[in-house]
């Protein structure tokens, strides 16, 4: 079957590390030379996760189910308006995660996106051992392609400059286009999450007597009938789509309510989109199901939100004019600068925004892309924020030791061994393996 190759100095200091790990480190009774007969060498690559300015309320809770540890990063601007990014602690050889969402209350989109490069290219100046940025809310999504000659393709651009700065793997969630799948440059690998679980929880919870026979999901055009359709089918209710016709040779046309089943019996519609940015898209759809049905409850479900231009304003008409009730988007763009903005047009507009949580989430997908696991598969979309994560619990349970960790209690730390024996091999006291990971360890 070929030569036999000599076993490599890599495998055999593994070897040790395990077998050393399944007995005491350290006995008292032992002197110096028996202690040192084991190499200690810490296993894997330790996870540490950065968060951009603006990003630290969705860190908070991504870090309460990792229980991992945040790192540190500094930045500052300089008198000409130039960004300044350092890295204040060693990532060499770590499993680093750059988490940076959209906070129009902390600096601008573009400002932010500009820092993030920085940071991503100060990060990979440090060696470590893999890269990943997650941005929930991919910007510049609706530039996906050229509607007309001399246009650019913003996202394919975005993710080459992450590629180029350093970034290694990119993770978001819910694309405007599924085709934006297929932007990653060569040696980037993109992850989607999906929130439908989420979103339909949180659907359940919060809509009033919410009864699957008298409620349908409205999708607001024909690009988003699929997202509807798995609302609906998650929800188990009915489906409905507003489309836009034309009677006559050009303009906008009309919008109108698309049904295959009767609708009389129907007292509560949800609209989904994919996000609600300026609303003109919302008010349309709406002022068409109020149109057609006056006395249901309307309600506007998306994974993301701007609430950019005029928007509130077009909020308070459907909620005086269209009995809306509430608009639901996740915290995937921070809602701080938009709820502001309510208050400031309307103290009772602001109850009309809800925001979803999607930490654990984000958590969960974190968790597996540091064990290898991978994160587009249906047992993991299919868990709602009420499923217990048994990876995500495995993951806050065993944390990563940093490289030189302190002796365990009640024993003390062996002395040195002298340079060039097996004790100047000693790399700290690396966490002791479970016995689920020997077992994953033994079968690669």
């Amino acid at each position: 079957l070929g030569p036999r190759w000599p076993r490599p100095l890599w495998a055999a200091l593994g070897d040790a590390a395990m077998a050393s790990s399944d007995d005491e480190d350290y006995d008292e009774e032992d002197g110096p030379e028996d202690a040192f007969q084991s190499i200690r060498i810490p296993l894997g690559h330790p996870p540490v996760l950065f968060g951009l300015p603006g990003s630290q309320d969705l860190m908070k809770e991504i870090l309460r189910h990792l229980k991992w540890r945040f790192g540190e990063c500094a930045f500052h601007m300089f008198d000409n308006g130039e960004i300044g990014a350092k890295v204040l602690q060693t990532v060499a050889n770590h499993d680093v995660f750059v988490v940076i969402v959209r906070n129009d209350a902390i600096s601008e989109v573009n400002f932010s996106l500009m820092r993030l490069l920085l940071t991503v290219d100060a990060l990979r100046g440090e060696s470590p051992h893999r890269l990943t940025v997650v941005m929930p809310c991919l910007e510049y999504a609706r530039q996906d392609r050229k509607l007309v000659a001399g246009e650019a393709i913003a996202p394919k651009l975005l993710l080459r400059c992450c590629r180029t700065a350093g970034a290694t793997r990119f993770v978001t969630l819910d694309l405007h286009n599924q085709a934006e799948a297929a932007f990653s440059p060569q040696g980037m690998v993109l992850d989607e999450l999906s929130s439908d679980g989420y979103l339909a929880d949180f659907i359940k919870r919060n809509v009033v007597d919410f009864d699957e026979d008298h409620t349908v999901v409205c999708a607001t055009n024909g690009g988003g009938m699929k997202f509807t359709r798995r609302m609906a089918d998650i929800l188990r209710v009915g489906f409905i789509m507003a489309d836009r016709f034309r009677q006559k040779g050009g303009g906008r046309g009309d919008v109108k309510i698309i049904s295959d089943s009767e609708l009389k019996a129907v007292t509560t519609v949800i609209v989904i989109d994919d996000m609600f940015d300026t609303c003109g898209n919302l008010v349309e759809v709406c002022s068409a199901l109020h149109l057609l049905l006056p006395e249901a409850s309307l309600y506007g479900v998306a994974p993301h939100g701007y609430f950019s231009g005029d928007a509130g304003e077009k909020i308070k008409s459907l909620v005086e004019d269209c009995n809306l009730k509430w608009l639901a988007v996740t915290n995937s763009v921070d809602q701080t600068a938009a709820l502001r903005r309510f208050c400031s047009l309307d103290p009772q507009l602001e109850s009309r925004i809800r925001v979803i949580e999607i930490s654990k989430l984000l958590a969960g997908a974190i968790a597996r892309l540091h064990l290898g696991a991978p994160v587009n598969v249906a047992k993991f979309k299919a868990l709602g924020p009420n499923d217990p994560d048994p990876v995500l619990q495995d993951a806050s349970q065993q944390q990563a030791a940093p490289l030189e960790a302190a002796s365990p209690p009640n024993k003390p730390r062996p002395p040195p061994g002298p340079v060039g024996s097996l004790g100047s091999l000693s790399l700290g006291q690396p966490r002791r393996p479970t016995a689920e990971l020997r077992k994953r360890v033994s079968s690669t």
